[in-house]
């Protein structure tokens, strides 16, 4: 066994030393002096737009205040938020605002300029408050910061190329050398020592150290592999018995599983859903419901609930069984699934009584759809007992979201009522609630 390879220079801070000598010195400097005075510009053009609003704007605003034009104040205030990079413009005057955009919690200018009247005496009109959005001088940042990447970029290419010719004479050709005797080595070659290519007389580096190592590593395989024959012959009875017990446990593992999986879909089904229609039962309805609601609210849109009710729905059992009452709710279900949306819902909430929410959907919209629904249910025929076809139809109840404090029963409360007038009136009809007052 050779001595150990003592400490030498080591061949990272020759790279080192390299990258920044050639990097550094083309792209930093070069880069943060150009993004200092970018950035200085942007500023001194912003304070630019603030002198121009305060010459054009600010006495043109005030004339329309003073003469209460106020479609002169809308056009003016509706030019200003259009100016790019004004955010946020707000027009205080005798108590009343008017705004214009989206109030800036960062803003990288914000001005207030006086509005008065001077003709004939000093009367003050109100406050004009101008933000200019700090986003705004980072998206014209941005756009230069990309020029000057992309000149940064090409000085580091020119240094990788360098870097990368000497990279390849200091190390990668050892490299491919050790890989070359590494694919080929065998029980035979692994007498034989790992030499390379370069000078002798020099100072070592990481290479002469891998080299050591490597032909370290060459010997102790050597004498590992006699251990490791008589080990293996050892162990191959021992594993051929581990792995049939493993495959055994493993398959009745598996058939558990299975098993155990199979189960809790079923347990998941039957919590969420309806066994004879196959649509969401009441809680799983109501989750969806109270789900719709929230998303709604957050985006600002229209919800509506349907309720459905089967009429007559207990003569229907009553002369043709509960067989027939049943075929009856499937086929409904069936039409119902068919005539609404992906994301609509539809949920048997008990009995012959039914649910949908339609969100997105104002009254409007869904009139339409609650009308084609009862138009399609009408014209449905199912087997009765007597060989004959059934037909029958729904008296449905409409609701919209009267606001986003509704609770989910309190507008399915307002569409059942709507139900039961629905079925007051003669049945086989759409009737919408009144929208309530938020």
């Amino acid at each position: 066994m050779k001595d150990p390879i003592p400490r030498s220079r080591s061949i990272s801070v020759r790279l080192a030393l390299a990258t920044l000598l050639v990097s550094v010195l083309v792209s930093v400097v070069v880069a943060a002096v150009q993004l200092e005075l970018l950035y200085r510009q942007q500023l001194a053009n912003a304070n630019q737009l603030m002198e121009e609003v305060r010459r054009t704007f600010v006495p043109s605003l005030s004339a329309g205040l003073w003469t209460v034009d106020q479609g002169r104040v809308d056009l003016l205030m509706d030019g200003l938020a259009r100016i790019p990079g004004v955010a946020y413009v707000r027009l205080d005057s005798e108590g009343k605002q008017l705004e214009r955009g989206r109030p800036v919690a960062h803003p990288a200018i914000a001005r207030n300029f006086a509005l008065s009247y001077d003709e004939g005496g000093h009367v003050a009109l109100g406050t004009l408050q101008v933000t200019i959005d700090r986003e705004y001088m980072a998206t014209r940042l941005r756009g230069a910061s990309l020029r000057i990447a992309l000149t940064t970029l090409a000085g580091l290419t020119s240094a990788s190329l360098v870097l990368l010719l000497l990279f390849r004479y200091w190390i990668t050709r050892h490299l491919e050398r050790m890989a070359d005797y590494a694919r080929n080595v065998g029980i035979a070659q692994l007498a034989t020592p790992l030499k390379l290519d370069r000078p002798p007389h020099r100072r070592q580096d990481e290479i002469d150290h891998m080299v050591f190592a490597f032909n370290q590593l060459r010997e102790r395989m050597v004498e590992n592999l006699a251990k490791r024959d008589k080990q293996e012959h050892e162990l191959q009875a021992y594993r051929d018995h581990l792995e049939s017990l493993v495959r055994l446990r493993t398959m009745t593992l598996q058939e558990q599983a299975i098993q155990l999986e199979s189960q809790k879909l079923e347990m998941q089904r039957l919590a969420h859903t309806d066994s004879l229609t196959g649509l969401s039962n009441r809680r799983d309805f109501m989750d969806h419901l109270e789900a719709a609601i929230g998303s709604c609210v957050a985006g600002n849109q229209p919800l509506c609930a349907l309720m459905l009710d089967v009429d007559h729905f207990k003569a229907i059992n009553d002369e043709h069984g509960h067989a027939v009452g049943d075929r009856a709710l499937v086929a409904l279900a069936h039409a119902c699934r068919q005539q609404l949306r992906d994301n609509d819902v539809i949920g048997r909430l008990g009995g012959e009584e039914f649910g949908v929410v339609l969100p997105r959907t104002d009254v409007g919209l869904a009139e339409s759809v609650a009308e084609r629904l009862r138009e399609t249910i009408s014209t449905l025929r199912v087997p009765d007992a007597g060989g004959g076809m059934l037909g029958f139809t729904v008296s449905i109840g409409l609701a919209e979201l009267s606001g986003p404090h509704e609770s989910a029963s309190s507008l399915l409360l307002r569409a059942d009522r709507a139900l039961y007038q629905a079925k007051r009136s003669g049945r086989n009809r759409v009737i919408a609630a009144p929208r309530e007052q938020a």
